[in-house]
Parts: C-alpha cells; structure tokens; sequence
C-alpha cells in the first residue's frame, strides 16, 4: 500500500506542474481530443535532443560525457564501424525552447542535488511534490511519457538525487541498456507504422501463397534463392544491399536456443544458399568469428525470440557488414523458424539500414 501510495502522490505531482504535464496522464496528451492540436514531431530516425545543464555535459569527465560513453554514443549490436546509438543535439534547459520541444526524442537529464539556475529549470519539468517522492524511491531513476509535445515524440526523465548515484546507475550494463532500448523500441514502433502503409504488396502475397508466412517489407526485395523451407530476398540499391533470409526447421530440444547451434546452422545455410558474387560459385557467407556475436531475448510478434547480432563476410573476404537474425517457435511449436537480416553498404553507415531489417523482421507472422 505504501509504494502504491508513492506512486499515486508521483502522478499528482505530474498532473501538478505547468510545463511538462499540464492535463496529461502518465502516457501524455491526455486524450485524442488533445493529441489531435499537437504539432507532428520533428527529426530523423535516431536523432535526439538531450536536455542537461552544459555544465553536466560539457566537462571531461562529467555524468553528461558518461551518459554518452554508455549509452547515447555507445554502438547498438555489432556494426563494422563504431557508430553512436543517437544522434544526439544537447541544449540548455533555458535554451529548450517550442521547436525543440517538437522533436521526436527527448531525454531530460537532472540531478536534484544542484540548485543552479540551469538546475532550477529542469527540475520545474518535476515539481516539488514529485522531487519529494522520488528521493524516497532509490530504484527509480527514469520516467517515459509519450505525446508530449509533440504527436508520435517519446520523452525520458533521467534523474537522480546527486551525481555520485547517478554514476552509479550509469556504472551498471542493465541499467544503460533500459535507458537506451526504450527509444530503440519507439523508433522500430515508427518504421512499423511505415510499413503498414509501404509494405510491398508482391512480396507479401508470394510469401503468403509459398510459405505462408507475411513479412512486410520495404518495396523492392526480389527472391533470390527459394527452396522448400528456405527463401532469401535481396533488395540490391546502387550504394547497398539490403537482404532476408529465412528457414523452417523442425523442433527438437532446448540445445536449438544455443547461440552456437544457431551459428552453425546459418555458416550451413550461408554455404548453401548465400552467394556472395552470382558470377562465382565459390564464394559465399560466413559468419565473421574473431568478434564474438551478442545475443539476448526479443520477441516476434508477441513470441519469445532470441536475438543475435554479428558480422557476416564472403570466405574469399570480398564483402562484408552486419547481420541482426531471429529464433523463434511457429504457432504449432513443432517447428522453429530462424529469420535473418543482413547488409552490404560499404562507405556507409548502418545503424538506420539495421534498424530497418530490425524493423522489417519483427512484423514475420506464421499464418498457419
């Protein structure tokens, strides 16, 4: 009763203060009547605007400069190069004005300690009501708000009473990882919406009718190897190529979920089927082994998945790039399906093209 006490007196508060969540509930605007005078959000996918004292953020060695080393400038899943989870614009508290207020991503960072006028600003976002509350609740330290804004814009309260626990919670791999998917998740939740929209037709009714399966996929992937149970479509671009391959498999134990097994089965598969150049049988996939894959728990549309995330290369070492694949039951359980997405975009960077094929794969249905 008593946490739930807490909990009620932090969304009073909420509702309390002027700037942030004026007659707004805990997801944001507080009905479509409301969300329907907001302004669209602005930005490119990835891109953020972090609100922190400059203070915060501009000295070596900072909790701004600590935020960034592991969590917004730190590599998504394994990319060739080292490239910035976000596409960050940091601005003043007094500076945050209506324009960046519109954009899509916005993550308000204080630590209830300073009492500067920088400070004093952000922690108005709270309200003391809501400042009170949260000291006494130690594991809290983050609070998402949609809609805010904005339409479609994600907002994060990163807080903390003082810099040393803020340290601390940056200190710990668990908890950069729920800082940072969140706006993960809310990016691939827009390309999802994309595709609701663009998804090609032809692709989605040959899946349909050959493997019943749906997949909805950006315009312009073709089949480039099928077999019974296996198909690749490759969407070749002048400067990438975007690629999905996937294969039913019979069930047979838990040994399946190893992260070995599934290695094995796709340098199988890549072997088989990948080729890297069509004009040369000789080369095809590999998984690269000297970066070791990282793998975690996702889900496909609403099932239990393990994710995997490495490199790929061609054996004869002329391509290379990311691949980001998906294990998971079909709807009887007796089968397994392993979906996968991989890249080649020399010269470029990948963490949007991934982010896509993250996209793109998570929509995979069995209809049967």
């Amino acid at each position: 009763m008593k946490q739930l006490r807490v909990t009620i007196l932090v969304l009073m508060g909420f509702l309390s203060t002027g700037l942030l969540f004026s007659c707004q509930d805990n997801q944001g605007a507080s009905s479509n009547l409301e969300k329907s005078f907001l302004p669209s959000s602005k930005g490119k996918p990835g891109e953020m605007v972090l609100v922190i004292d400059s203070n915060q953020w501009n000295k070596k060695g900072s909790v701004g400069q600590l935020l960034y080393e592991t969590v917004l400038g730190k590599t998504r899943g394994i990319l060739p190069q080292n490239e910035p989870s976000f596409t960050v614009t940091q601005v003043q508290p007094s500076g945050f004005n209506n324009i960046l207020r519109q954009a899509r991503n916005v993550l308000i960072v204080t630590t209830f300690d300073k009492k500067n006028r920088e400070s004093k600003v952000v922690n108005s976002f709270f309200g003391e009501g809501v400042i009170k509350s949260l000291l006494k609740e130690e594991d809290k330290y983050f609070f998402i708000k949609q809609d805010v804004w904005a339409k479609d814009q994600t907002v994060m309260l990163f807080f903390a009473k003082d810099e040393a626990t803020m340290r601390e919670i940056l200190a710990n791999p668990s908890k950069q990882y729920y800082l940072g998917e969140p706006f993960h998740e809310v990016e691939t939740k827009r390309l999802q919406k994309t595709l609701q929209k663009e998804y090609d037709r032809n692709t989605e009714r040959y899946l349909k009718e050959n493997y019943k399966v749906s997949i909805h996929t950006m315009p312009g992937f073709k089949v480039a190897q099928s077999d019974k149970d296996f198909l690749w479509l490759r969407h070749p671009e002048l400067s990438f190529d975007n690629n999905i391959f996937f294969v039913k498999f019979p069930y047979t134990d838990e040994k399946q979920f190893d992260p070995d097994y599934v290695l094995n089965l796709r340098d199988k598969l890549a072997k088989q089927y990948l080729y890297g150049d069509p004009s040369n049988q000789n080369s095809f996939v590999v998984t690269e082994d000297k970066i070791a894959p990282e793998v975690r728990s996702a889900k496909i549309n609403g099932k239990q998945a393990m994710e995997i995330r490495g490199l790929w290369k061609t054996n004869n070492l002329s391509m290379g790039g990311p691949f980001v694949g998906y294990l998971f039951p079909d709807n009887s359980g007796a089968n397994l399906y392993y979906a996968e997405g991989f890249v080649f975009a020399p010269g470029m960077d990948k963490r949007e093209l991934m982010r896509e094929m993250e996209a793109e794969l998570k929509t995979f249905k069995d209809l049967n």
